[in-house]
């Protein structure tokens, strides 16, 4: 039987919880505050830090392959995904979870050019850069408006890996390890599958010319057109896939617990349960990347690792 209002029966015979009245609009209004908070960081942080162009690493990034797929490929398929995605919740008035891991990492993007700096990642400065957004604090010089979609497609294919893959990694080692806890072997297929296939896909788009790791800390992997580190940022980076694997479990009536703490699973269903719960998840990647990137990274370059001519 489906939940039709909020004092309906639930499956299990329980009584539906009511409505709260904060979970229509206390989770944009988290979204709101957050959008506040990164826009007059980068305003009150721009300083003129970086308003000369810094040196460029063109022996690795002159002459990028297949530079068409950064330009047109990765924004025709975000496209695609949106267009899929928008005919999808249409006609069955709800997000799948792809859907949301989709649009909720597109609004990541922000936090890639601290992230940058923290890591020492240069762009091709031969893409389309956003201009006029070169001096501020511990970000990077070259800023590719493709960002924006590389992030959709980019996470959301990490994102239903993990909702995929993962899963059937984990029941493989529950069958060898029968007394392992479930959680232990969860974190660790995610680990292991969200490390490999990183590694892989940035290992792709280094050596492609797209963008390098000038300076990589530790060991990394080294192509004609740009490096990969196997640590530095890679190994934060799990932080992010574990808190998402982690949330993507859904209880016995099919809530997730980040949307529980916003008590949005009270809401009936609809458009604007659907889009409050977008909200929701688009509060829960962005705090999540916030810590796994750019807040480790920047903190860690800063009090560990060296400055760079490259990335100043």
């Amino acid at each position: 039987m489906s939940i039709d209002s909020p004092s309906a029966t639930q499956r299990d015979g329980r009584r539906a919880e009511p409505t709260s009245p904060t979970a229509a609009w206390l989770p944009w209004a988290v979204v709101a505050g957050l959008a506040t908070i990164v826009v007059l960081t980068l305003v009150l942080t721009d300083n003129s830090a970086t308003v000369t162009e810094p040196r460029y690493p063109s022996h690795q990034l002159d002459h990028p392959v297949l530079p068409w797929v950064w330009a047109y490929v990765f924004p025709a398929a975000w496209v695609g995904l949106f267009i899929s995605f928008a005919v999808q919740l249409v006609r069955k008035r709800t997000f799948s979870m792809p859907a949301l891991l989709f649009l909720a990492a597109t609004t990541m993007f922000w936090i890639e050019w601290p992230a940058d700096w923290g890591s020492y990642l240069v762009y091709n400065r031969d893409f389309w850069n956003f201009t006029g957004w070169t001096s501020t604090w511990c970000q990077t010089y070259w800023k590719p408006v493709n960002v924006v979609f590389g992030y959709g497609v980019f996470f959301a294919v990490e994102c239903v890996i993990l909702l995929t893959v993962v899963p059937r990694l984990q029941a493989a080692l529950q069958r060898l390890l029968p007394k392992a806890a479930p959680t232990a072997l969860l974190i660790a297929s995610c680990i292991a599958v969200f490390y490999t296939v990183d590694i892989l896909g940035e290992h792709l788009m280094t050596s492609a010319g797209w963008f390098t790791y000038i300076e990589p800390v530790g060991p990394y992997w080294p192509s004609n057109h740009g490096s990969i580190s196997f640590v530095w940022p890679a190994i934060p980076f799990l932080v992010f896939a574990v808190i998402i694997t982690l949330t993507i479990r859904a209880d016995a009536n099919g809530n997730y617990p980040n949307e529980k703490l916003f008590r949005v699973h009270t809401l009936a269903p609809g458009f604007q349960r659907e889009f409050t719960r977008l909200a929701v998840w688009i509060v829960t990647m962005n705090i999540a990347i916030f810590i796994a990137q750019p807040l480790i990274l920047v903190v860690g370059r800063i009090l560990f690792l060296h400055d760079s001519a490259y990335v100043p």
